[in-house]
């Protein structure tokens, strides 16, 4: 039986909370976009520049668990409106950085207030959903969110192709885009609660799908699930940190000006490259949002971090343009996990609830995915090349992979039994 049809008002929700998680991921990447630049301007360290990373990466991730609880008690818009606004007065405070110290501080003030947005945002769209519907909503929210993390290279590549090192003007940017959001969401978005519409059972009850048990909270199943969400971070914040510098050592420029008579910065033509790449990660979420099946999801996720070892074992080993084909095919397997984890999840926690387990699954995956980049800074100080960075990620692919297999066909089960 085919899915209920959204309302408009519903749909107008998602592209609204699209563009917030769009901003968000822009946000998070400028650090890994203008990472070369800032670590010439403050001569840094690979290590260093990782540590920077995990500045921000770090409160975005365990900021995420106190902004469930906020978004729980206090209504997601008001978050989502904090979140916006906070971000756009720290972007703008980069203009007066002259040093490492303060903007280590500032990247964590940054990501404190960017923490804010998945707990809200995620909540907000499992709760105006059922289950049926949540797949191919959140695909369409994925895609935003991966044209977010490719937005951020691409803008910072104009930028460094105009001023090689503005860095700081790159922030002003973000603070205007932020700024001007956080004023639109506040018109534009209606509070809502966990008794509002979308979800007031539109689908009839001869549906084929179970109804969700929206009550309780299923411990175990949310455990292997966020333990798997950690493990994926991991790879996700040691990959795209130093994606950039990677890319840029390929022989892409030559070809570039063979072709055009036109030659890049490296560091523009690094976060071109990225950027390209990554947009591949939205095909991904729009794939995993048509592919999704409700009574498959834990399979699915299965092989879809599985399938990033290969890609991971070929960014390894690769050199020259092979390099960017390999990231390209990585992104788009990569970011297929997050349709398919954001709709299993609220399966195994209790309506009233969603905002704060969400939060604590992102202060995993993003909390501990703060260890990717200097994991990833260190092995190539250590190495001096990305063939031990990548292998050692291919580890934590498989970790990851073990996880949803743990969830038994019972336990999902249970989760959609009505109370």
């Amino acid at each position: 039986m085919s899915s209920p049809r959204l309302s408009s008002s519903v749909y107008r929700i998602i592209l609204l909370v699209s563009l917030a998680h769009a901003l968000v991921h822009l946000l998070e990447q400028s650090v890994a976009s203008m990472e070369q630049v800032i670590s010439a301007a403050f001569d840094l360290t690979s290590v260093q520049s990782g540590m920077l990373g995990s500045a921000l990466r770090l409160p975005y991730g365990v900021g995420a668990l106190f902004a469930g609880m906020l978004a729980d008690r206090f209504g997601e818009k008001r978050v989502l409106i904090l979140y916006l606004l906070g971000s756009a007065v720290t972007c703008a405070s980069f203009s007066a950085s002259n040093s490492y110290g303060p903007v280590s501080m500032q990247m964590f003030a940054l990501g404190s207030f960017a923490s804010m947005y998945h707990p809200a945002g995620l909540a907000l769209l499992a709760n105006q959903t059922t289950l049926e519907q949540r797949a191919r909503a959140l695909g369409m929210h994925g895609v935003f969110g991966s044209l977010g993390i490719a937005s951020a290279p691409f803008l910072a590549g104009i930028v460094l192709s105009f001023r090689p090192q503005a860095w700081q003007g790159y922030y002003l940017l973000l603070a205007a885009f932020s700024g001007g959001l956080g004023v639109l969401l506040y018109f534009q978005l209606q509070q809502t609660s966990p008794t509002d519409a979308q979800v007031r059972r539109h689908s009839k009850p001869d549906s084929a799908a179970p109804p969700a048990d929206e009550t309780s909270f299923h411990l175990w199943p949310y455990l292997a699930l966020i333990i798997g969400a950690a493990f994926s971070g991991i790879i996700y914040g040691g990959v795209l940190h130093f994606l950039p510098r990677y890319l840029k050592e390929s022989s892409a420029n030559d070809v570039i000006q063979q072709w055009t008579g036109i030659r890049l910065s490296g560091q523009a033509l690094g976060n071109y490259a990225a950027a390209l790449a990554l947009v591949c990660g939205a095909f991904g979420q729009w794939t995993a949002g048509r592919i999704a099946r409700s009574d498959r999801l834990a399979w699915q996720l299965a092989i879809v971090y599985a399938l990033n070892i290969p890609f991971l074992v070929a960014m390894a080993f690769l050199s020259g343009p092979g390099r960017l084909v390999a990231a390209s095919l990585w992104a788009f397997v990569h970011f297929m996990n997050q349709p398919l984890y954001n709709s299993l999840l609220p399966e195994f926690l209790p309506r009233e609830r969603r905002s704060l387990g969400f939060g604590f699954s992102n202060m995993m995956g993003f909390g501990v995915g703060a260890l990717g980049p200097p994991l990833v800074g260190l092995f190539d100080e250590w190495f001096a090349d990305y063939t031990t960075s990548y292998l050692a990620m291919t580890a934590f692919a498989v970790l990851a992979a073990i996880m949803p297999l743990l969830l038994s066909r019972r336990s999902l089960t249970t989760a959609r039994k009505c109370p």
